[in-house]
């Protein structure tokens, strides 16, 4: 008599949510190269094995991670009559996010998950940079602006907060990412 193959084990959402919650801990506390595989079992109490049936390597578990907090720091820029006190107040926002002790973590962790594994990479730019860069071009073409200069003022405007956040760790201002923004915006009416 053929028995039949026991089904699929599904992932326990107790589990799950352990195992999250100690990578989550484990990335502020020792960063992305100080976050072990066996550290996170540890920590969530369940077996390695566990966490390599559902996540085949780190990469992939710190990126389901850092994507589940990106919602987080994701907003779209609001739409309304101004488009340069939009994007002003977005960024802002965002650079208010980014400096903040676990947004500047987040950050560096995402660029370093990028940096070790390209599969991770580009999920991670799926989930995170590319909603950010799209969010503003989208707002600067409401704005009549034109894709090839929205797509390039969008990498700027993203790119002059993320930047110096990386660079410069969390001592970079609000101030500074809205000035920038303004410098930005009025390029484009030249």
């Amino acid at each position: 008599m053929v028995r039949p193959a026991p089904a699929p084990r599904r992932r326990s959402e107790k589990s799950r949510l352990a195992i999250v919650t100690a990578t989550r801990e484990l990335l502020l506390e020792r960063g992305f190269d100080g976050t072990s595989i066996e550290a996170v079992a540890a920590r969530a109490g369940v077996g390695k094995q566990t966490i390599y049936r559902w996540w085949p390597s780190r990469p992939t578990l710190v990126a389901d991670v850092l994507l589940e907090d990106a919602d987080q720091i994701i907003a779209p820029v609001t739409h309304t009559d101004d488009l340069l006190g939009d994007l002003v107040r977005w960024v802002g926002k965002l650079a208010a996010t980014l400096t903040t002790e676990r947004g500047s973590a987040m950050l560096r962790m995402l660029t370093v998950a990028c940096m070790e594994h390209e599969d991770t990479a580009v999920r991670l730019r799926a989930g995170f940079s590319a909603p950010l860069l799209a969010s503003v071009r989208t707002r600067l073409l409401a704005a009549g602006v034109d894709e090839g200069t929205a797509a390039s003022a969008a990498d700027a405007i993203v790119g002059a907060v993320v930047y110096p956040i990386l660079s410069e760790g969390r001592g970079y201002s609000r101030k500074r990412a809205e000035s920038t923004t303004r410098l930005i915006i009025s390029g484009l009416k030249s």
